[in-house]
């Protein structure tokens, strides 16, 4: 997913102004290949068809154009940054991302916009670098720039975290030591290098046709790079037209976007887990509602009815002894009713949960779940210095449920450990089947869903280890106090 465009422009301040003082520069083109052009009056001129229908200019036309509203309002929602010059008193004025959405866009939009955004100021900065640089035959780009600044600034250009080439007759005159690493050669290794080596062979073609004339053909909005070992990544291009040593030559700045499509695709998977999961959670809550409604009509209702049937004959009775006999039954079907209803109670909360605390509460469900299975509890719970935040102690006894159901249920298991133990920080919790486990593939099902996001909830982390035929082990560590979603569990555990 990405912008249908985005404009990136500059403004420039000098100490030697021209007649028109502060002036537009058409310096970059954004990740989809628009350029603008934004001069000092109340006029635009883009060169880009998008950008010229963005502020309102026909398509085709060139000229400038009153500025109109639409233009007014990029303005308002650009995004701005001042970048300070560090020589010579200048301030290379303002630039601004401007991001336009013509469509609804998907999982990762501030993907894109923070890599165009960083994207765009590496590139101004190499531009305004490269352009103050002291040329071998003592001149410089601009007027009174010295030695040591020249030093300065080259520093700077070796700073920049993203790739800069700056390429002369398709072939690369100077790259940054970023764009060296990027690319995977060695220091002044990439000194010559075509660009036709640097991306696959069915972009050669392409690439020399916007290289060579980028006002008549637009830069691709990310194209595969192929490094020194022929490994290929995705990369965002920005491509600025300079001189060097008096000829006409074209800056590359090269982002690497492994990292912004390693987080997309993971946000992909992390949405379509989360909607899967409200799906779950809606069905449970339906399954859990009706499993209540059976048990009250099928089981409570009846109950109740054979109460009252009960003490309607107790009434019409004349015998003592067989009235005696009918209130008799009634206290044995309230009893018996009186129990079931406690049983749903505990299946919905436990009371020593809140009575007892996690320990009993673990240890009571625990042995009456499993022993009911037939399966050998081995239980190793220790008393906890501290007693947990009562929303930790609900998502940990959830999960212990949990895993103990799936173990009943799937794992065919005949021996069960639990183990609940102080982890200074937090608890450790553990359940360990000796079962059939199962593959690692299928470690994503909405019963583990449900637990980590449980867990995560909670400040905690949880891990699930299986292999066929070896059983499966549920590690999760959990903070005495809720922490916020989001804050990260202490490396090292479970």
């Amino acid at each position: 997913m990405r912008p249908d465009s985005i404009a990136l422009h500059a403004l420039r301040g000098s100490r030697t102004p021209d007649s028109g003082g502060r002036q537009g520069v058409p310096i970059v083109s954004g990740p989809s290949g628009m350029k603008l052009s934004r001069p000092p009056g109340p006029r635009v001129d883009c060169t880009h068809a998008q950008g010229r229908r963005a502020v309102g200019m026909p398509t085709g036309q060139s000229r400038p154009k009153p500025r109109t509203e639409a233009d007014r309002r990029l303005d308002v929602t650009a995004l701005r940054w001042q970048l300070p010059a560090l020589h010579a008193g200048l301030v290379f004025g303002a630039w601004g991302l401007v991001a336009l959405w013509a469509r609804p866009v998907g999982v990762m939009p501030a993907v894109w916009v923070a890599a165009a955004a960083a994207l765009a100021g590496s590139a101004l900065m190499a531009v305004w670098l490269h352009r103050r640089l002291p040329r071998p035959n003592g001149a410089s780009a601009t007027v009174g720039s010295a030695p040591a600044a020249g030093r300065e600034l080259r520093e700077l250009m070796r700073l920049l975290p993203d790739g800069v080439l700056l390429l002369v007759d398709d072939r690369v005159a100077f790259a940054n030591p970023a764009g060296e690493t990027m690319f995977g050669y060695a220091p002044d290794g990439l000194t010559g290098v075509a660009v036709s080596d640097l991306v696959s062979e069915q972009d050669r073609a392409a690439v020399k046709s916007w290289h060579r004339a980028p006002e008549a053909c637009e830069p691709p909005p990310t194209l595969p790079m192929r490094r020194r070992d022929g490994s290929v990544f995705h990369a965002a291009l920005t491509v600025a037209q300079t001189r060097h040593e008096q000829r006409p030559c074209t800056l590359l700045v090269v982002r690497d976007l492994t990292d912004a499509e390693r987080m997309r695709d993971e946000l992909a998977a992390g949405n379509r887990e989360l909607q899967a999961l409200a799906v779950r959670v809606l069905t449970l809550q339906e399954d859990e509602r009706r499993a209540i409604s059976r048990e009250l009509h099928d089981d409570i209702g009846q109950s109740v009815t054979a109460m009252k049937m009960a003490a309607g004959s107790a009434l019409d009775e004349d015998d003592a002894q067989r009235r005696r006999d009918d209130l008799e039954d009634i206290l044995m079907l309230a009893d018996a009713t009186l129990e079931r209803l406690r049983d749903i109670s505990i299946l919905l909360r436990p009371p020593q949960l809140d009575a007892l605390g996690l320990e009993a509460a673990l240890r009571w469900h625990a042995e009456r779940l499993l022993r009911n299975a037939g399966i050998e509890a081995a239980l190793d719970i220790h008393p906890l210095p501290q007693r947990p935040d009562p929303g930790v102690e609900q998502a940990c006894f959830r999960i212990a449920q949990e895993a103990l159901t799936n173990v009943v249920r799937h794992a065919r298991a005949g021996r069960v450990q639990l183990t609940l133990r102080d982890a200074g920080d937090g608890l450790d919790l553990s359940v360990h089947d000796d079962g059939r486990g199962f593959a690692p593939d299928a470690a994503r099902g909405l019963g583990l869903v449900i637990m980590r996001e449980r867990a995560h909830g909670a400040g905690g982390r949880l891990d699930v280890s299986a292999s066929p035929g070896s059983g499966t082990r549920l590690d999760a560590w959990l903070p005495y106090a809720t922490v916020t979603v989001g804050a990260a569990a202490p490396v090292g555990h479970g």
